[in-house]
Order: structure tokens, then C-alpha cells, then sequence
């Protein structure tokens, strides 16, 4: 097993601070100072929000990614998760390459789509239990080995099914597809793939990728009466190609594990639907209210971002920070506040960061 080694957070300039880590007396504190104008998550216009007061907690960050143009949130959510993790709790900077996976499922399922005959789909789209999948499969890169940019994730998805659909109509064989597939998807650096330096010992992306998830656990939970409480299922989403199963708990218990994650400075996946303009009330149970919104196909797996800390409104309500993948010019900063009816009625799936 690789470890990745402790330094101090020498690449202060690589993380995106939200907050300011003091040292006094031996502990450190957290001082965060926040804008007073404050995004709400479902609008790309800036809107003000005076009932916020100070922030109760906020974990630290790398830099806000822009997806731009490739369909793939949950790995970028993913990743942000684990970067913040590093951060908090091994006090390391690590900023990760969400397009080194996207290229790895793209050649993955050229070679399931080839030996299916066209049958298994090529797409860019997923869920969190994914992302960790593939993660430990195909390893990391950092983003600063690996970040093309312009991408058009529907465009190289396209692409590959042509190449794919060629080959299947030649028989071509996996050897000369995948040949094929590697050339077309964005290029990768003269041996990257055997590996990279980083403070001073030697990784390659596998070993890289196990590095990071080394000591840290996801625990992937959902909540829906449609089936018994306190057991995993297959949770019946477009995205969920590999059919992951997630433990299905009651929503007050997956809403008390967020928070305490966060309070622990811990970040939490997140996963589901963006509410818009429509800001959802809940006038009734909220369990009801939130099945039927999935059974109606309201809430779906949409979207996907980090939660990376919480604070309160001056009637003390809580709202959680979520940091989003479509850049800086988004909402504030990159960031915005989710309340909790939007959390409630909203949300498909989470993944709790722990230790393991």
C-alpha cells in the first residue's frame, strides 16, 4: 500500500481557502469570513439573503472546477469531496483530474459496447458510487498533469460509438479498437500513465488512487419507502448504469448524518435534483411529499456537487454550502446554500466521508 506522505500545506496557493487556519495555543481555529451576499443554489443570477448570520462551519477547499461542456458532475462532486477530506483531516493539497476518469469510462465502455454488439451504452453519465468505482480501478492524475480543456463529453461519447460501431461492423478485435478509441480521446502526456513525482516519491495513478481513498471510507445512503429501511437496493435512477445498491435509511437519519459529518469536517456528496426558481415548501409529511416527487419523476439525479460546510439563518434554519463544478462566475464564488427543505425533498443520494 502507498501512503501518501504528510507535508504541511506547503500548496497553500493550490487550495482554495475558504476560511483561515490560525495557530494559537496549540489549536487551530477556523475564521471564516464569508461575502453578506450569499447565492441561493437554484439561481444562476446573484440574489441578496440578509437573514444569514456568521458561518457555524466551513471546511476548506481546492479551487472551483468548470465542467463547461462534459456531463459528468458526479465526478467532479467526487473528487472535490476527497480533495476537501485531504485537506481537513491529512493535511495535504491535493487538486485531481475528473477528465482522467471521464477518458477511462469512455475506454471502458468502448470495449462493453464492442463485445455486446452495440447493445451496452456510451455515455458520460453517473452516479457517485461510480466515481469511487472507477477511482479504484484506473487510479489519478493530478489536475495539473491532466486538465484539456474545451471538451465536449456528448461530441467524445459520439465519437466513440462511431468507432465502435466500425469496428463491430469489421470485427475488428479489442486490441485495434482500443487503439483506435485511445487516439481519439483527449491526449495523454508522454508517460503519464507509468507515473508521476509528487513530493519527492513516485506514483503511478494507481497507486496514486490508493493513496488518496488510504484511511477514508464513502458510506452511500437514500431514503425511499418503496423499500424496507435498513437494507441496500438498487436505487432505479436513469444514471445508475452498474446498478449500485445503496442503504436505505429513514430521511431524518440521513439528514442527522450529513450534519454531523460536516461537524466532524467531514465533506458529504451530494446528489439530485437542482430546484430552480421553485423553491419547494413542504405542507404535509415530508416523507410522502418526497416519495411522490420521485414516483412523479421531479426528483431525479440531475445534478451533483459537495457539500463542504453549514451555517444558519438569523431564525436559525440551516443551510448547507455546496460547492459546484461550473466555475467561479456561478452563484457565489462557484459556491451557494441549499436549505433543508431543499435538501429534503431534493435529494436522490449522499455519500457520507468518513474514516475507515
Amino acid at each position: 500500500m502507498f501512503r501518501l506522505p504528510a507535508p504541511s500545506l506547503r500548496g497553500k496557493s493550490d487550495v482554495d481557502n475558504i476560511g483561515v487556519c490560525v495557530r494559537a495555543g496549540g489549536e487551530a481555529f477556523l475564521l471564516f469570513f464569508f461575502f453578506l451576499f450569499l447565492f441561493s443554489c437554484t439561481q444562476r443570477e446573484r440574489s441578496k439573503d440578509a437573514s444569514l448570520s456568521a458561518l457555524k462551519y466551513a471546511l476548506r477547499t481546492t479551487p472551483v472546477k468548470d465542467q463547461g461542456k462534459v456531463e459528468a458532475c458526479w465526478i467532479y462532486a467526487y473528487l472535490a469531496c476527497i480533495e476537501t477530506e485531504r485537506i481537513e483531516n491529512y493535511r495535504d493539497s491535493m487538486n485531481l483530474s475528473p477528465i482522467w476518469l471521464v477518458r477511462n469510462l469512455l475506454q471502458e465502455q468502448a470495449s462493453e459496447s464492442y463485445l455486446s454488439q452495440g447493445t451496452m451504452p456510451v455515455s458520460v453519465r453517473g452516479i457517485g458510487p461510480d466515481a469511487e468505482r472507477l477511482l479504484k480501478e484506473y487510479g489519478m492524475v493530478q489536475w495539473s498533469t491532466y486538465c484539456p480543456d474545451n471538451l465536449n463529453s456528448r461530441a467524445l461519447a459520439r465519437l466513440v460509438r462511431q468507432k465502435v460501431s466500425i469496428a463491430i461492423k469489421h470485427r475488428k478485435g479489442l486490441n485495434t479498437l482500443n487503439e483506435e478509441v485511445d487516439k481519439a480521446l483527449p491526449f495523454i502526456p508522454h508517460n503519464l500513465r507509468k507515473g508521476f513525482y509528487l513530493y519527492s516519491a513516485h506514483y503511478t495513478p494507481k497507486q496514486f488512487g490508493e493513496s488518496l481513498l488510504y484511511g477514508i471510507k464513502f458510506t452511500w445512503l437514500t431514503s425511499y419507502i418503496h423499500h424496507p429501511y435498513g437494507k441496500p437496493f438498487v436505487l432505479e435512477v436513469p444514471d445508475n448504469h452498474r446498478r449500485h445498491a445503496l442503504m436505505n435509511v429513514p430521511l431524518d437519519d440521513m439528514y442527522s448524518q450529513v450534519v454531523e459529518a460536516l461537524k466532524k469536517h467531514h465533506p458529504v456528496y451530494w446528489e439530485g435534483a437542482m430546484s430552480g426558481k421553485r423553491k419547494p415548501s413542504i405542507d404535509g409529511d415530508v416523507t410522502t411529499l418526497r416519495q411522490r416527487s420521485f414516483e412523479r419523476f421531479h426528483t431525479t439525479d440531475q445534478h451533483a456537487m459537495a457539500i463542504v460546510g453549514m451555517t444558519k439563518t438569523k431564525q436559525g434554519d440551516i443551510r448547507f454550502i455546496c460547492k459546484n463544478s461550473w466555475g467561479k462566475e456561478w452563484g457565489n464564488n462557484g459556491y451557494c446554500l441549499m436549505s433543508k427543505e431543499e435538501f429534503l425533498i431534493n435529494t436522490i443520494l449522499v455519500g457520507i466521508v468518513g474514516k475507515n
